[in-house]
């Protein structure tokens, strides 16, 4: 594997997908073993996780690497360590998720609050739960009900959200329940799950300069890049 550089300090997705056919998540008990490893052993990887969601076949992941190599080693590691276990518990001796992640960096903070919605958000619309918080393996009841959540840390626009707001953390609890426009959502979701840039560099700097897009100014946008 090629190692990545990404920009140290800077916030991206990240989908990392089944390596080898019928591997992924066999059960809780295999989601609970990444899950795990994937909390506790981030800081040895200078990496800040601020939302994940465990599904089945696929990992997304929302976080700040702080040294442009570390993800990618902490990935690796993450797949390694679930190889070697998946091995032992079913006899079979594969990697189980790839070690090249899909990587898309968020450039503006708003785009930040929306793909971590769409990561927390996303287990509704794939498996059976009707709400974010009846799912097990996601970040969002650390997110929805912790100002400092252990293990997470929320982003600059987040920490801003829950701290600054009256009653922040039920806003938050709102923005996520609130779902995104049909159109938006396909966007985000033919950009993110194949890892492909949200946005042409030339628009990136002016949604960085904005500190804040409503939806009408998110569709001028989108209708000048899909």
């Amino acid at each position: 594997m090629v190692m990545r550089s990404l920009m140290a300090g800077e916030t991206y997705f990240a989908i990392i997908k089944q390596k080898t056919f019928s591997t992924g998540f066999f059960d809780d008990a295999c989601k609970e073993f990444y899950c795990r490893r994937l909390l506790v052993c981030q800081n040895a990887f200078r990496v800040e996780l601020h939302a994940y969601v465990l599904m089945e076949k696929e990992i997304f992941l929302l976080f700040t690497p702080l040294t442009p190599s570390g993800f990618d080693s902490f990935a690796t590691f993450l797949n390694s360590s679930y190889s070697r276990y998946y091995a032992i518990r079913f006899s079979r001796s594969v990697l189980a998720w790839r070690n090249d992640p899909l990587v898309c960096r968020l450039p503006g903070d708003k785009l930040v609050l929306d793909c971590q919605k769409f990561v927390e958000r996303y287990a509704m619309g794939n498996s059976r739960e009707s709400h974010p918080g009846e799912y097990g393996y996601s970040s969002y009841c650390a997110n929805a009900f912790t100002h400092k959540p252990r293990f997470l840390r929320h982003h600059r626009v987040i920490h801003q959200l829950v701290t600054n707001e009256v009653n922040g953390l039920q806003r938050y609890r709102d923005f996520v329940a609130k779902p995104f426009r049909e159109e938006y959502e396909r966007f985000l979701q033919s950009r993110l799950l194949y890892g492909q840039p949200l946005i042409q560099q030339d628009r990136a700097s002016r949604l960085e300069n904005s500190r804040a897009l409503a939806d009408i100014e998110k569709r001028d946008i989108l209708s000048t890049i899909t």
